[in-house]
């Protein structure tokens, strides 16, 4: 598996709702690429001016860092669309995209994929998969948030 090796940059995980459902963006702002996980297998330019906000957010990253501002940098920002695996239906767009977190933050993160799902071999999750997610999240959802808010409140 071809994998580009991140020393010491930074990723930014990104979920974004597109208004239908959800995607995600990778973001290595040093790098200046946005890899872009759609589990309907989309194109970022599929919606709207998605694309050319977060390029606006890599080029407000430059002028953060001092770097110089080049108009024609701005069409230097790559782009990888990562085939992932397919939703199969149209309800579990966000577990998707939270499976999709789950495995750059455990499997891989200080580097990206070339082909991110390779090894997987699938063309979706198993419900299994997803079912684990679920459970995690609400268990999230109980433990941390509900009884923080109980404590609080005392």
């Amino acid at each position: 598996m071809k994998t580009k090796v991140l020393k010491d940059e930074k990723i930014i995980l990104a979920p974004y709702n597109v208004g239908i459902h959800w995607v995600l963006f990778v973001i290595n702002p040093d790098a200046e690429v946005i890899y872009f996980l759609d589990p309907l297998g989309g194109e970022p330019s599929d919606h709207g001016s998605i694309k050319t906000k977060f390029e606006n957010a890599i080029q407000i990253y430059r002028a953060w860092c001092e770097n110089k501002i080049s108009k024609s940098k701005k069409d230097k920002i790559k782009w990888n669309k990562i085939k992932c695996p397919r939703q199969r239906n149209t309800i579990d767009y966000g577990y998707f995209i939270m499976r999709f977190m789950k495995e750059v933050i455990m499997e891989y993160p200080n580097k990206i994929p070339d082909n991110y799902f390779s090894r997987h071999r699938h063309s979706t999750y198993s419900k299994e998969k997803l079912d684990e997610v679920k459970e995690e999240w609400a268990t999230h959802m109980v433990e941390d948030v509900i009884n923080d808010a109980k404590r609080l409140q005392k």
